[in-house]
């Protein structure tokens, strides 16, 4: 008796083929959260190098490292992500005024710096600064999509303060 070798059948291979489809989808899937995960953690990452860089600063000199105003902050004001301390205006940090500094991202401040920008509102890719609340926002903020609902962040806290904050300045033989 002569046996033939007849190989898989069509059924078999399509079922392998749907099992690797579905494994390749769960991966993309899980890549795409993985991405917007790392890119939140780079701006929030960011936004906590640079308070210490600014705080550094502020108490070396006594003021914030900033020149240049940013006028544009409606994205901001969308996305009620401003409390009731970030009233005064908000400025472009000048990164260079910052020592030992490393950031993923903020691409826009070499061309405001080398082109001498006075209309901020074309740089998005930037950090700018409240004037009084020393707080640090990225102006294009980041998108992440969950639940088929976007959000943005444009910085390391949700929601804005909701009380204000009174600073008490005391004079005394330790100020």
């Amino acid at each position: 008796m002569i046996r033939k070798n007849r190989g898989i059948t069509l059924i078999s291979l399509s079922i392998a083929v749907i099992i690797l489809l579905i494994i390749t989808g769960m991966i993309v899937y899980s890549a795409k959260d993985s991405m917007y995960i790392k890119n939140l953690t780079n701006m929030q990452n960011d936004i906590a190098n640079l308070r210490d860089k600014v705080s550094l600063y502020y108490l070396k000199y006594g003021n914030i490292p900033v020149k240049t105003e940013y006028e544009d902050i409606s994205n901001l004001q969308n996305g009620n992500i401003l409390g009731v301390n970030d009233t005064g205006k908000f400025y472009i940090i000048e990164l260079e005024k910052l020592e030992g500094l490393t950031l993923n991202y903020g691409e826009d401040y070499e061309r405001y710096k080398t082109n001498g920008y006075t209309y901020s509102p074309d740089l998005t890719d930037i950090y700018i600064i409240n004037e009084d609340s020393h707080n640090i926002f990225y102006v294009e903020g980041i998108s992440i999509t969950e639940n088929n609902e976007t959000k943005m962040y444009y910085t390391d806290y949700t929601e804005g303060d909701t009380q204000p904050i009174e600073l008490k300045v005391v004079e005394g033989d330790n100020v």
